[in-house]
This record gives C-alpha cells, structure tokens and sequence, in this order.
C-alpha cells in the first residue's frame, strides 16, 4: 500500500488525549522519525526552541540547518540553546533578523522540518517541549514531491540568502 501523500499531526493537551488521539498521530513522535530516520539532510524552520531540541538532533545522523529567530533583547542575540547544540553536533544555525534599525520588519511564524527532501512536517509547533507535547497544536506529514520541492526551495532561500550567522546579528 503506498504512503498517503499528507497525514494530519496534533499535539493534544493531556485531558484531551484519552478520547481523542485515537488513529492520530502526534507531533512528538512524527518529529522524532523525522529526525532519527533523516541521513542525508535535516532542514529546519522554528522561531523557538528548547533543549527538547537537542535531544531531537542528537538522534539524526544527518546534517542539520536550522532557520530561527535570535534571542530577544538588544541587541539581538545568538539563541544559547543553538549555539550549545551547534558545537556538539552537526548543526548550521541562522537567523532571521527581523529588525532594521529598531523597527520590526517582519515575524517568523513558520514552522517547517524537511527530511532528505521526501518528508516534511509542516505545522504550528515549535521545538520546545511545551509545543511537542501540552499544547493544542496542528501540522500534517507531507510526502508529496509536488509540495516538498518548493518548500525546500523556499527554505534553501531563506537560509542562503535572508538569514544570517550569529556575528552579524545587530
């Protein structure tokens, strides 16, 4: 039987569980195959992370990138999370700089995680504990080629041309 082309994902609050996780699948174990299962790349869009992540990349034999958001404060600075993880494993971090000068451009909402460009969470969760296992959080597992390939384009963009290393944030 072939894979379906898009599964829903949810993170339910515990009360919620009991009655309705049934033939669901959840958010903290589609992200776990996701990173376990990838070997060629991981790439990543997440405005927050924990230390949840961490032992989310210690698991992948593949490369990770990760788009992300900076630390809040002024200036912006390097998420230690990221920057702790980046020196023990595989992992190239940027950010998005959303601020010019002091206004706010933009913010990053996007949550993304593509796996060897065949599949893709695509989703409202963050990879913070809270977000992977409280939370009432929404997503589908895509595996669609159609889907996948601008995704990893637009990822590839943001990544390489957008987002910057931990010395030039300002």
């Amino acid at each position: 039987m072939e894979e379906p082309l898009a599964i829903p994902v949810v993170t339910l609050p515990p009360a919620l569980r009991e009655h309705y996780l049934q033939g669901l699948q959840t958010t903290a174990s589609v992200l776990a195959d996701l990173f376990s299962s990838a070997r060629r790349s991981l790439k990543v869009m997440a405005p927050y992370v924990d230390p949840t992540f961490t032992a989310l990349v210690a698991a992948t034999k593949a490369p990770v990138r990760i788009v992300t958001t900076p630390s809040p404060g002024r200036p912006p600075r390097p998420n230690p999370v990221l920057e702790r993880c980046a020196s023990m494993y595989d992992l190239a971090v940027r950010y998005l700089n959303e601020r010019r000068d002091r206004a706010l451009i933009f913010q990053m909402h996007a949550k993304l995680v593509i796996a060897d460009g065949e599949r893709a969470y695509v989703g409202s969760a963050n990879l913070t504990d809270t977000s992977i296992h409280y939370n009432l959080e929404l997503g589908l597992l895509v595996a669609a080629p159609e889907v996948l390939q601008p995704l990893e384009r637009l990822f590839d963009y943001f990544f390489d041309h957008v987002a910057v290393r931990k010395g030039q944030l300002r």
